[in-house]
């Protein structure tokens, strides 16, 4: 397997992709940071950023790396030397998945420090709450904060191995308007029932509500909220986990059972 991701890793050189994992944490930290300082309270950018991040960045830049990663093999020999060489397929695409959740690993650490940067430099308050929407929120221990990023990378890991196999089926710009479009509407908009086990797309916004104190809409919870039990963390990490699983088990087999044509 050491020598399927170091052939991975090679074709990723030199090229947009790699740019993407720093870029598009900037981006999702500097738009927040603008609509904070809109709405009056730059110092809650780092904890809406965070939001964002799990509703719509993290989705975009899975969408982005897989077809880009297609392009890549597409563009080079059309998957034609991955099928005419005596390797194994199965590890060949498993390969590719688990460089691409390193690579959004990466990424979501990455962001994690522009935060702790942001924390040091913009958020000198002192009082213990920063406004959010026009409303006060406790601030939670700063740790908080990285620990939901890493739960939102690993509960989103699931989209890498659909986004990537999709990536083979359908448009670049269908895919990344299809994984923004459900992201947006059945995460955001079915987070907070209580059925949210049910549905993936809702993982990573309703196991930030303990950590971060914050609804999915991005505003504060009440201290009676029934979304601030953090039972909902190990559960949803272990379906998190599984649903990873299955879809690797499952795109994997097709792969080793496609053709050039």
């Amino acid at each position: 397997m050491k020598k399927y991701l170091i052939s991975e890793t090679l074709k990723t050189k030199r090229t947009m992709l790699r740019k993407l994992l720093i870029f598009i944490p900037i981006l999702s930290v500097g738009l927040a940071s603008i609509f904070d300082f809109l709405g009056g309270d730059i110092k809650s950018a780092y904890i809406t950023s965070i939001n964002h991040w799990s509703l719509l960045w993290l989705p975009a830049l899975i969408a982005l790396l897989t077809c880009m990663f297609h392009k890549l093999e597409q563009n080079s020999t059309g998957y034609k030397t991955i099928f005419s060489f005596p390797i194994d397929l199965r590890k060949s695409w498993i390969s590719k998945i688990i460089l691409l959740s390193l690579f959004t690993l990466v990424s979501s650490v990455f962001l994690g420090i522009l935060l702790l940067i942001l924390n040091f430099t913009i958020i000198k308050t002192p009082t213990s709450e920063v406004l959010i929407m026009g409303q006060h929120l406790s601030v939670v221990p700063f740790y908080n904060y990285f620990i939901a990023i890493i739960i939102s990378w690993l509960v989103s890991l699931w989209q890498i191995p659909l986004c990537l196999w999709l990536s083979k089926k359908i448009n670049f710009f269908v895919l990344l308007f299809i994984t923004c479009a459900a992201n947006l509407e059945l995460g955001a908009g079915k987070a907070a029932s209580s059925l949210w086990w049910m549905n993936p797309w809702t993982w990573p916004l309703r196991l930030q509500c303990p950590l971060l104190h914050l609804h999915p809409n991005c505003l504060p919870l009440e201290s009676n909220s029934t979304l601030l039990n953090s039972g909902v963390i190990p559960i949803g990490m272990l379906l998190g986990v599984f649903l990873f699983l299955i879809l690797t088990f499952l795109t994997s087999f097709s792969f080793k059972k496609s053709e050039v044509r």
